[in-house]
């Protein structure tokens, strides 16, 4: 008995296997657990505190980052988001509080190196950069301008101990409900974002008690006017 093909199967054959050649890989995707360091300096009074109070802070929490991943073995990827929540843990007065990047721009992973699988052995992030905010109860600060980071790493995911961090410093607002007037009320400088293993109990636990030195101080302003 002789099988007869229809005559419209070369063609679907032939289409399938177009499809699955140049199919996109679509999102490289993972989460990295990093503890944030920088530096706040007050202008003004607005927080409740001194003007040229300098308080330096830690943040531990879990971003987690997008790569554009449709270029099979490419050397240069684009970051497509990052996202995550960090919680401050120094200094007392502001332990507790959340911040996060709330609106991505853009950054690049360049000079991407590989294992003969093909995984991502080492890179250059470039001007990953966001807008972050920092949320105190009801109340929110911001940036407006983008911070970006820059820094090796050595996987994807980032590997335990790679550093992505920026120098500038950068304008820190208090959200009163208009970008235009909302006051400025801190300088930053110095971030660092370093990946960390997942951070234990006790860790956490002695950052709240390295800025309680900051707890009695913190008591006794007010904060925006209201009592803490």
């Amino acid at each position: 008995m002789k099988l007869v093909l229809p005559r419209a199967l070369p063609a679907v054959v032939t289409l399938f296997v177009a499809l699955i050649c140049t199919q996109s890989h679509g999102a490289l995707v993972f989460t990295n657990n990093v503890q944030a360091n920088f530096t706040f300096t007050t202008v003004g009074t607005t927080l409740g505190l001194p003007d040229g109070t300098e308080l330096p802070f830690v943040s531990l929490g879990a971003l987690t980052f997008t790569l554009d991943d449709s270029v099979p073995g490419a050397t240069t990827m684009n970051f497509q988001n990052v996202t995550g929540d960090l919680t401050v843990a120094t200094p007392a007065p502001f332990a507790g509080a959340t911040m996060r990047p709330f609106s991505f721009t853009s950054g690049q992973l360049q000079g991407i190196t590989r294992d003969g699988l093909g995984n991502i052995t080492g890179g250059n992030v470039v001007a990953l950069s966001m807008l972050w905010e920092m949320n105190l109860g009801p109340n929110r600060l911001y940036t407006k301008e983008n911070l970006p980071f820059f820094g090796s790493i050595t996987g994807a995911p980032f590997s335990v101990g790679n550093v992505i961090s920026g120098a500038p410093a950068f304008d820190v607002y208090l959200d009163l409900g208009n970008a235009a007037t909302d006051p400025l009320v801190v300088i930053g400088k110095d971030r660092f974002l370093t990946i960390t293993a997942v951070p234990e109990p006790s860790s956490l636990a002695l950052l709240m008690l390295a800025g309680a030195g900051f707890t009695a101080f913190g008591r006794r302003r007010k904060w925006l006017g209201k009592a803490p």
